[in-house]
């Protein structure tokens, strides 16, 4: 099996200060848009799609976002903890869909053929697996990062989506469960008519998934058990 380029999830743009400062300022600016959701899902999604940065960079995504929109929030006086519960939302739902749509590239790559090496392919899932975590560990960031009311209300924010969860986090839980289960059952000998290499990449990628997605959900079996505690 020859080995192939790395799945698009695990790549990585490593966006450099003055993307990030432009991201800052457009986020703030957005604070006066009528509305501010559709704006910041909009932006967001521009970000990882037209400029290349990728949902490896989603950690200084979030954090120049999230402290674009507080100093926005902060210099025209708008209500804070709302503001930065709507452009949140608008960010977890441009975020979610980027995760489904890195999901359907490699189900795609996988019954085309396209050979994996492992390691690259549990990169890419476990990525995936780590975009909820990562948004709520950039909302700290943000915090840690802040003063005043901003900081009081991104930390509320972090830990209320770390019990509550994330839009991001149900639709990549529901692509490893469509992988760990369709893309097996379409690699099956006659169903699809895919080709040898096309069903043993397709094999791989159900495994792989089946895997990371056992862990998760015994993680989220975890979180749940200390909530009731």
């Amino acid at each position: 099996m020859n080995d192939a380029q790395t799945p698009v999830p695990s790549q990585t743009s490593i966006p450099d200060n003055t993307q990030l400062m432009q991201l800052h300022d457009e986020a703030a600016a957005a604070v006066s848009t009528p509305d501010l959701r559709e704006r910041v899902r909009e932006l967001t999604a521009r970000v990882l799609h037209e400029r290349r940065m990728a949902l490896g960079d989603l950690r200084e995504i979030v954090t120049a976002i999230a402290s674009g929109v507080g100093s926005g929030l902060t210099s025209r006086g708008g209500e804070m903890k709302d503001g930065l519960k709507q452009a949140m939302a608008g960010l977890d739902e441009a975020v979610g869909s980027a995760a489904q749509a890195a999901s359907y590239t490699l189900r795609e790559a996988a019954t085309q053929g396209q050979a994996f090496r492992d390691n690259e392919l549990k990169a890419s899932l476990e990525q995936l697996r780590d975009l909820e975590g990562q948004i709520v560990e950039a909302l700290k960031q943000a915090a840690s990062q802040s003063g005043g009311k901003l900081k009081e209300e991104l930390g509320y924010l972090s830990d209320h989506l770390k019990i509550s969860g994330t839009r991001t986090g149900e639709q990549v839980l529901e692509s490893l469960q469509q992988m760990a289960s369709g893309v097996k059952a379409s690699s099956t000998a006659g169903r699809t008519g895919l080709s040898e290499s096309a069903s043993t990449a397709t094999e791989r990628l159900s495994q792989v998934a089946s895997g990371i997605l056992a862990a998760l959900s015994e993680s989220l079996k975890r979180q749940s058990e200390r909530l009731r505690s």
